[in-house]
């Protein structure tokens, strides 16, 4: 009955969606194709089934105007799962949207999905493919991920990362926990609360906007060079006017944040090789605040709380962290300064060539010391870490309450006055985070999407 349902929806649903410039016959066409492939490969394989027919049976709920409250009792949905499908669903509609930082959220997908590819093993096709068109967002949210889930859930079986590839299926299709789709699901939800509310709080994504705003609320921050009021940057050899570079300065009506490089303290220096870079560490926190501004003030909560921390630990000869391994620090939020296990997202990142011999999957918390030292990390304390969190609480509090996640990058500098605890300074704040495949507080997460995926799904039918 489930694969009639969504057998038959599929021509009328990819009209709706794509609009009526989409002859019927090309969405017919085109939803079968998508269909019978994934048939071929998984509907044979029979205790994969269940899953994959809820995970379509959603999709076709949604894109046919279900209601977000009604999910949970008509396809046995939890929290977390309906907030994924729901935002997933809502990808063909939301790329015509406008963007808080650019254009729209297709043009903010095809920026930031073009150095991520999907791991092959093999070659390495960046995803911003998937955003060419709503059509391609379609596709992909029928046929490629469902794909993708099942080859990868195999693989993971195989290599002895999971216990049961049926169950890491049907987890990667309705309640992911991989660092890449929940990084997608907290873009959609950033997206969506900005077009729905107009914070400005949301500005603070602008660099420049966010220091100044932490200088006036007396929040740590990177201090900012007042002069030179220009820059000129040239390189020792090259001639006829190439290599130089003019920096206007941003203080004197330039785009240019001119800073002094900071450096880690004695404590962080200890946990890395020489000639590493600032390595700072990843605080994701959560708030309900803009509730209020979507009708449900009831559901606003007293504040911000910490989800995540994660210290970037840099590598050696690398000018930024982002070249690193993710240290989970599992009691950062709690008030522990512990350094938990390793993970790296490198073969995410592998272009082209670059995937050939790369791993398709790898296993969270897999990595136990520095690659390039071997000295352990695991059990060691990262001074400061407790009192990042609660920095960057406040932080979200008194700037950005109507932010629902933000990921707040604090580097460790040494202490201006010669003690032992380190000066915590925030560099910046990502309102499309990720959460760097740090442990999470799952089920406040689960509830924050999920009021306010319930919220955003009422506002959209008052429009």
């Amino acid at each position: 009955g489930g694969a009639a349902f969504v057998a038959t929806r599929q021509p009328q649903m990819l009209t709706s969606l794509l609009g009526p410039q989409v002859p019927p016959c090309v969405a017919a066409i085109g939803a079968g194709a998508g269909t019978a492939v994934l048939c071929a490969g998984v509907l044979g394989a029979t205790p994969f089934v269940g899953s994959l027919l809820t995970y379509w049976r959603t999709l076709a709920f949604f894109w046919s105007g279900g209601r977000y409250a009604d999910a949970e009792a008509k396809l046995g949905l939890s929290k977390f799962s309906r907030a994924h499908m729901y935002s997933l669903a809502s990808v063909p509609w939301l790329m015509r949207q406008p963007h808080y930082r650019t254009g729209t959220f297709q043009d903010d997908m095809l920026t930031n999905l073009r150095n991520v590819v999907l791991p092959t093993g093999f070659f390495g096709v960046p995803l911003s493919i998937c955003a060419r068109s709503r059509l391609h967002a379609v596709f992909t949210a029928w046929v490629v991920i469902p794909t993708a889930a099942f080859v990868g859930s195999m693989w993971r079986r195989l290599h002895g990362l999971e216990d049961s590839a049926v169950e890491c299926f049907s987890r990667s299709l309705l309640a992911p926990r991989d660092w890449f789709q929940l990084w997608r699901l907290n873009c959609r939800l950033a997206s969506m609360t900005a077009l729905a509310t107009r914070s400005p709080d949301f500005e603070l994504e602008d660099k420049w906007t966010f220091i100044r705003t932490c200088m006036e609320k007396g929040i740590p921050v990177t201090p900012v060079m007042d002069q030179p009021v220009t820059l000129v940057a040239k390189d020792v050899l090259e001639e006829g006017g190439m290599g130089i570079h003019v920096l206007q300065n941003v203080l004197h009506g330039g785009r240019w944040i001119l800073q002094e490089k900071l450096d880690n303290c004695d404590a962080v220096k200890a946990l890395l090789p020489e000639n590493s870079p600032l390595s700072t560490m990843r605080v994701l926190t959560g708030s309900h605040g803009a509730l209020a501004s979507l009708g449900r003030p009831s559901l606003a909560g007293a504040g911000a709380v910490t989800l995540a921390t994660v210290w970037r630990a840099g590598r050696q000869g690398a000018s930024t962290d982002h070249s690193c391994v993710m240290v989970n620090v599992p009691g950062g939020r709690r008030g522990e300064d512990t350094l938990g296990s390793a993970s790296t997202s490198a073969h995410w990142y592998a272009r082209g060539w670059k995937s050939f011999g790369q791993p398709v999957s790898t296993k969270d918390g897999s990595i136990s010391a520095h690659p390039d030292t071997g000295l352990l990390l695991t059990g060691k304390k990262l001074p400061g870490a407790a009192r990042a969190a609660a920095l960057c609480e406040r932080a979200h509090n008194e700037m950005m309450p109507g932010v629902p996640l933000a990921g707040w990058d604090v580097a460790f500098c040494p202490p201006k006055d010669g003690g032992g605890e380190p000066e915590l300074v925030l560099l910046e704040a990502n309102l499309s985070c990720n959460f760097f495949r740090g442990s999470i507080a799952w089920d406040e997460y689960a509830e924050l999407l999920d009021d306010h995926f319930m919220a955003l799904d009422e506002w959209r039918r008052r429009q």
